[in-house]
C-alpha cells in the first residue's frame, strides 16, 4: 500500500492489523514530520520522498517476498556427491537482499569496515553499534541507536525473520507454520525487537527452541530475560525434565510445539 503523508497519517492506524496490508509506503514531500507518526507502524516499510527511492524499495520488498514463495523445485536443490551439500541460492538471495536494508539504512555502502559493522549487529544486534560512533555519520548514529522503530530496527527485524524462516524453518514445516501464526501476536514484534537489540545473546544452543518459548511465553519480557533470570529458569526446566515438563499443558498446540522445539534441542 503506497499512502501519502496526510492520507497515511488518517487511514494507517484503522487497517494496519489486516492481514490483507503486508507493506505500506509513506511517499510524501516532508520525511521528517511523516516519520514522527509512521515509526509506530511496524508495516511502514519506508518513508520516502524521491520516486526513484520508493521503486527500489518496494522492488526489493517484492523481491524477497517472492523468493520466500517460490516453491522448492529440482533445479534449486542440486546435490554435491562429494559433500552431500545443498544449493540453497534462493535462501541466500532472500538474506542478502535484507541484509543490503541494513546497510542502507546506515549508509555503508562506500565504507570499508561495512563487512564488519554488518556480521557485528547481525551477531550482537544493535547494541554493538556503540563501536562504531565515531565511524558513522552523526545524524545516522544518532537516528540507528535511539529509535526503536527506525530504519535500523526495522531492517534488522526484516533480516532476524527472514532468517528464522530460512536458516530454521526450511527443514522444520511446523516451525514456519508455528511462526505464521504468531506473527499477529504483539508478543512477535517484542520478540523480534528483543534479538534486533541483542543479537543472539537469548539464542542459547538450540535457537529455535528459544525462540518457540520466548513466543509461547509472553509473560517473559526483557527484565525476564536478565535481571530475573526467569527465561533461564525455564529454559533449565524445559531442557533438563524434557517431556515431563510439557505435561502441565493444557493447550494440546503449545504441548506440540514444545515437542518439536524439544526434539531439535535433543538433536543439536
Amino acid at each position: 500500500m503506497i499512502v501519502s503523508g496526510q492520507l497515511g497519517k488518517e487511514i494507517v492506524p484503522s487497517v494496519h492489523n489486516l492481514q490483507q496490508v503486508v507493506s505500506i509506503y509513506v511517499y510524501c514531500m516532508n520525511k521528517e514530520i511523516n516519520e514522527q507518526w509512521s515509526s509506530r507502524f511496524s508495516k511502514v516499510q519506508a518513508v520516502v520522498v524521491q520516486l526513484d527511492e520508493l521503486i527500489s524499495r518496494i522492488t526489493t520488498d517484492h523481491n524477497i517476498q517472492q523468493t520466500m514463495k517460490r516453491p522448492l523445485s529440482t533445479n534449486s536443490i542440486t546435490a554435491h556427491a562429494d559433500a552431500g551439500k545443498l544449493d540453497n541460492v534462493g535462501d541466500d538471495e532472500v538474506l542478502k537482499l535484507a541484509k543490503n536494508e541494513i546497510i542502507r539504512a546506515l549508509d555503508l555502502e562506500e565504507y570499508e569496515i561495512k563487512d564488519k559493522i554488518i556480521n557485528d549487529l547481525l551477531e550482537n544486534g544493535r547494541q554493538s553499534l556503540s563501536k562504531y560512533e565515531e565511524d558513522l555519520l552523526p545524524d545516522i548514529y544518532a537516528a540507528a541507536i535511539n529509535e526503536n522503530n527506525g530504519k535500523l530496527m526495522k531492517a534488522l527485524k526484516k533480516y532476524i525473520e527472514q532468517q528464522w524462516k530460512v536458516k530454521y524453518g526450511s527443514s522444520n514445516q511446523w516451525f514456519i507454520l508455528f511462526l505464521k501464526e504468531y506473527e499477529v501476536a504483539i508478543n512477535y514484534d517484542s520478540v523480534l525487537k528483543r534479538t534486533a537489540e541483542y543479537g543472539n545473546k537469548y539464542l542459547k544452543d538450540c535457537p529455535i527452541l528459544s525462540i518457540v518459548l520466548q513466543l509461547l511465553f509472553e509473560g517473559i519480557d526483557d527484565k525476564g530475560m536478565d535481571e530475573t533470570n526467569v527465561f533461564n529458569d525455564l529454559w533449565c526446566t524445559i531442557t533438563n525434565n524434557g517431556l515431563k515438563s510439557i505435561e502441565n499443558f493444557s493447550d494440546n498446540k503449545k504441548r506440540s510445539v514444545l515437542f518439536q522445539g524439544l526434539r531439535e534441542y535433543y538433536r543439536s
